[in-house]
């Protein structure tokens, strides 16, 4: 008995000193090649294989100089770890194409002045320690020179979307920048006042206003992708020949249009009272020319019981926070298309409903196209007339969904004005819009002419970007995919925080509630009835073979 406890004894200190030999071991080549396991889901700890391929095809050196100071505070001390060890792993798969050097300016002037040559900022942090509180002036910043070119990140302040800011500096200064031109003219909302936010995200673009007031202005010929965002006026007749053209020209066009819009009637109401707002059809004169080309746009809401809770105004000037199915949050996307594969979440304002038509679902026209986004089973269609009221929720119809929200359609389309005259500059003309469908025989556009129409416009407003910000992240995929460069789409995915869930049935939530009262603890008896078994069959055994012994 004694041999047998001191041969276990034996066995139990080898593999005690084996365990700590090899864990010195893996330590010494972990040490000399050093690599890091990512285990989160969307691998945000380890570059993509987006930017890999980015700097290993660089035609030129890229030059990166980190400015790190080495006595950060600690609330940033984790965000310099990071920024160091993303930079060596752009170094690293850039295969000789990246040089990258770590400078600490801070008892160094000359690095100093280097680091405000290079746009590097010095920022003020506060230091708290247990008997004083101070402010520690440190440096957490990056530059970029390739080509003579120099772009920075000033001070590195949330490393969530870091590899995405890296990424998108390196392509800004490697390659050319396209154009992005933005409609206005007929009540479109402006990049400087109320698509900022975008416009200032589209910063790898060229972005520029195109005035199509009355047509009076040609779309510029260097234009690569065209975006109209929220009419709300009717269009002249040269103006919808602008964009028929650009089309015809091979080039992608995006166009946010809501199929109704919500509206405040004139009159006077009594104080305190919250103004009521009428659902009414918003007559651009485009719709027809979408249904055209493929995309068949119609004058209604989508409701949606999956929604999010939103701040909604309410009578005598309070505010009420509520679910409201005008804001369904949107979880169904297509995840074939690199504009939708990698969403996680869609917060459309009050959308209408987009479809594709029969001449691009069966393909026999030259076309192809894609659902984007639809709204869940629980949604439902809202047409005719509707008075929205924060305080009321609004009843499901008989049309219920899911319903699609956005199209894509690639391919030769035909002109919308085919067979007719060039139209003249001038104010809508409703008499003169009633045309007959063109023929068909006119001008046609190139296979690589591209098109995406939304059944919603506010989704990518500033004023309701705060509901969602990845819904900014949708506006900037379109963009990418219709300039045809897709570099960025799966690097900006990793950065989404929000991941919602979808609405499920009373069936399955009833489901999930007995099988958590009943179910688990059922589990657990069978589970102790089995141990309780196999010991009793386990004493048994040992009982017979000592009696056999």
């Amino acid at each position: 008995m004694a041999t047998n406890k001191l041969a276990r004894g034996s066995n139990a200190i080898i593999y005690t000193l084996l365990a700590l030999g090899i864990m010195v071991l893996v330590n010494v080549i972990a040490s000399r090649f050093p690599k890091r396991l990512d285990l989160t889901e969307d691998q945000v700890f380890t570059i993509s294989e987006a930017s890999k391929k980015l700097v290993r095809s660089l035609p030129d050196r890229l030059t990166i100089k980190a400015f790190i100071s080495s006595d950060l505070p600690a609330q940033v001390r984790s965000h310099a770890n990071y920024l160091k060890d993303i930079l060596l792993e752009y170094k690293e798969y850039s295969e000789g194409r990246v040089y990258y050097e770590q400078l600490d300016p801070s008892t160094d002037e000359k690095i100093k002045d280097e680091a405000r040559r290079l746009k590097v900022q010095q920022a003020q942090l506060s230091v708290y320690e247990k008997t004083k509180a101070s402010v520690s002036e440190s440096y957490l910043g990056v530059a970029f020179q390739y080509g003579g070119k120099l772009e920075s990140i000033p001070f590195v302040t949330d490393v969530g979307n870091l590899e995405y800011e890296i990424s998108s500096t390196i392509r800004r200064l490697t390659s050319k920048k396209k154009k992005v031109g933005v409609t206005s003219g007929h009540g479109e909302p402006s990049t400087y006042q109320g698509l900022r936010a975008m416009n200032d995200s589209l910063k790898d673009y060229e972005v520029t206003p195109v005035d199509l007031a009355e047509g009076k202005n040609p779309v510029p010929p260097d234009i690569d992708v065209l975006m109209m965002v929220g009419p709300t006026q009717p269009l002249a007749e040269k103006a919808k020949y602008e964009l028929d053209q650009f089309l015809m020209s091979g080039k992608s066009l995006v166009v946010l249009v809501d199929g109704m819009t919500l509206e405040t009637p004139r009159g006077q109401m009594p104080p305190g009272q919250q103004p009521p707002r009428i659902a009414r059809a918003n007559q651009v004169g485009i719709k027809e020319m979408l249904e055209y080309y493929g995309a068949k746009l119609s004058n209604d809401l989508i409701f949606d019981k999956q929604n999010a809770r939103v701040v909604l105004p309410a009578s005598g000037g309070r505010r009420v926070f509520t679910n409201y199915p005008g804001f369904p949050v949107v979880t169904n996307f297509n995840k074939e298309s690199p504009i939708t594969r990698d969403m996680q979440g869609l917060i459309p304002i009050f959308p209408s409903s987009v479809e594709l038509t029969k001449a691009v679902t069966d393909g026999k026209e030259g076309l192809s196209g894609a659902v984007l986004a639809s709204s869940s089973k629980a949604s439902w269609r809202q047409t005719g007339f509707f008075l929205f009221d924060p305080m009321r929720q609004p009843k499901p119809t008989k049309e219920l969904g899911p319903f699609s929200l956005a199209v894509y359609v690639q391919g030769t389309f035909k002109s919308w004005f085919s067979g007719r005259s060039v139209p003249k500059p001038g104010p809508a003309n409703p008499m003169q819009e009633k045309k007959e469908t063109p023929d068909g025989k006119g001008k046609k556009s190139p296979k690589s002419a591209r098109l995406v129409v939304i059944g919603d416009s506010d989704f990518v407003k500033d004023q309701y970007l705060g509901l969602n910000p990845a819904n900014l992240m949708l506006a900037l995929n379109i963009v990418d995919v219709m300039a045809q460069d897709t570099t960025l789409i799966s690097i900006r995915a990793k950065t989404q925080t929000r991941r919602p869930l979808e609405t499920v049935d009373d069936g399955s939530i009833t489901m999930a509630t007995w099988g958590n009262v009943i179910g688990l603890p059922l589990v657990f008896v069978v589970l102790g009835i089995a141990r309780w078994r196999w010991r009793k069959v386990a004493r048994r055994h040992r009982a017979r073979k000592l009696l056999e012994g």
